[in-house]
């Protein structure tokens, strides 16, 4: 064992911090946050993601080339960085949540300023991230000690960001609705508590250590070289195709919006504070929070199922199945509650999901030096980081481009339901975007997964080969 209590608490600590802090811009309440309370046109906010994330696919691989190319005095090449990158990503967070004017006159200053905000934003935070996930493949040289590491950093991660992205919104609302505070200061001051605060917690995570340290024969020498890395990498690209795949599930982005304007105000209960934001968090609890489950059992299911590219493919297959029967059992009454908890069951194995795709990312850092004698940490989490931002703005600006196709135009309102508010396109397909898309997107998601072939043979047998080469280099 290498891993001590005291570097595993440390680290799960830090890592919660960081989930805090990205979990008010990952999910959907960062789409509402930009259409109906800083009152950016849909088309707008299609566009401005679109740029954002061109900035993501260009600044990640370059980050994650760079640390694969450099290393600090002590030998070490990631843990420096979860020192010196959790203030700005702190201040910037909150930076991009102050919202200085809502005027349409000033539309392209405040679209500049946000984007700007977003690509200040985005650099620290990845820088943060690469060496956040990309220690995880260093903290020990062996594979079932690094699977448990793995395994619960994801857990908590998940466990932190799925807490705060449902429960963010629907506090947020709820003291807006009893103190009459404007949700526009209010998510600035949520921004302090949750963005600042949550990236100074984050700190903690600079306790891992390094134990696989970079041979100078291993350093990359060039960007090209890291590059060209990415391209020998078959289990990762294949595993990024599929999440781009799965990315196409937009309707996820679209829950809140189907609750404020196609459930009525009273659906909990009347004279409650709750609205859509509250109604939002409550439908990711329910669906989301089995996934707990898969959490916990992921490296039960991996055994069960022969392996993590199979659970990834179970879960998908479940999705699939529950959405489309929630689909037709259709929201009126209480058959939405029956929907959603059908969802939930379907979605029990998807909490394995970060858990199986790091784990197959580590594997394959493995497996590359193994093949070429350079380890890629650096740009293989870079590509991960990247790419789940991408495929975050894929889901936010098809997302945004459908409300307006949908004819769609914000109600600046303070958390109430507008029931039958919107265009008869937008009543009528909704709810077909919100439970089918993520069920085709699924579909999808499988197809590149087929093509990893990876067994456990071959991962012993990697990691076999390797224990020697490091002893001869010793």
């Amino acid at each position: 064992m290498y891993i001590s209590k005291s570097e595993k608490r440390n680290y799960y600590t830090g890592l919660a911090g960081q989930n805090i802090v990205y979990s008010l811009i990952g999910g959907s309440f960062f789409t509402y946050f930009l259409t109906d309370i800083a009152l950016f046109p849909a088309i707008a906010v299609s566009v401005m993601l679109v740029i954002m994330k061109v900035w993501d696919g260009v600044n990640d691989p370059v980050v994650g080339s760079f640390v694969d190319k450099h290393t600090f005095k002590s030998g070490e090449k990631l843990r420096p960085f979860l020192k010196y990158t959790p203030l700005p990503v702190g201040v910037f967070t909150v930076l991009m949540f102050f919202i200085f004017s809502t005027e349409d006159r000033l539309l392209p200053v405040r679209i500049a300023y946000f984007v700007i905000m977003y690509i200040c934003w985005d650099l620290a935070y990845t820088f943060q991230d690469v060496a956040i996930w990309g220690i995880t493949a260093t903290v020990s040289p062996d594979s079932n000690e690094r699977d448990r590491f793995v395994q619960w950093a994801r857990t908590v991660g998940s466990v932190f960001y799925g807490a705060f992205s449902m429960g963010i919104p629907m506090v947020l609302e709820m003291v807006v609705n009893k103190t009459g505070v404007t949700f526009r200061v209010m998510t600035v001051i949520f921004a302090l508590i949750f963005g600042l605060g949550g990236s100074m917690r984050s700190l903690r995570c600079y306790q891992a250590q390094e134990r696989i340290k970079v041979n100078i024969n291993e350093r990359q020498e060039s960007l090209t070289e890291s590059f060209s890395l990415i391209f020998k990498n078959k289990m990762m690209l294949l595993v990024t195709a599929a999440n781009l795949c799965g990315a196409l599930g937009f309707g996820a982005n679209l829950v809140t919006y189907f609750f404020k304007y196609e459930i009525p105000a009273d659906f909990i209960g009347k004279n409650t504070p709750i609205g859509a934001l509250g109604l939002t968090t409550i439908y990711a609890a329910v669906t989301g929070a089995p996934g707990f489950i898969g959490m916990i059992f992921a490296d039960k299911m991996k055994k069960w199922l022969g392996g993590y590219r199979n659970v990834l493919i179970f879960m998908q297959v479940c999705n699939i199945v529950t959405r489309t029967i929630a689909y037709f059992i259709g929201f009126e009454g209480k058959n939405l509650w029956i929907g959603m908890a059908l969802i939930g069951i379907g979605c029990i194995p998807n909490g394995a999901s970060s858990i199986a795709q790091t784990s197959i990312f580590c594997d394959s850092i493995d497996y590359m030096e193994y093949k070429t004698g350079k380890r890629t940490e650096g740009i293989t989490f870079s590509i991960q980081t990247s790419f789940t931002k991408i495929s975050s703005g894929i889901t936010m600006g098809l997302a945004t481009l459908a409300l307006h196709l949908l004819k769609y135009k914000a109600i600046d309102t303070e958390g109430i339901n507008y029931l039958g508010t919107q265009t008869a396109a937008f009543d009528k397909w909704i709810w077909p975007l919100v439970m089918l898309t993520p069920a085709v997107a699924s579909v999808l998601f499988i197809i590149p997964l087929l093509f990893i072939k990876y067994t456990e043979k071959d991962r012993k047998e990697v990691e076999e080969k390797l224990k020697q080469r490091r002893e001869e280099v010793k």
